[in-house]
């Protein structure tokens, strides 16, 4: 099982995007899809796997806030 912290694009570069956490930003590799700035997605070894909605997004952030 994985467990996530979704994260926010706020830039992207030709198949590079920034994406901004709780904390912090990091860039993860876009291969497959469209996004945009302002999506929220899950990023795994440092590649863009899944788009989230905004409400999904803010609710697994609270759920990760609430657990720490």
């Amino acid at each position: 099982m994985c467990m996530a912290i979704p994260g926010k694009i706020i830039k992207i570069e030709d198949d590079e995007a920034t994406i901004e956490y709780p904390g912090e930003q990091r860039t993860a590799k876009i291969v497959e899809g469209e996004f945009s700035i302002g999506d929220y997605v899950f990023v795994s070894a440092q590649i863009i796997v899944q788009k989230l909605s905004e409400e999904e997004a803010l609710a697994s952030l609270k759920e990760w806030e609430n657990a720490a």
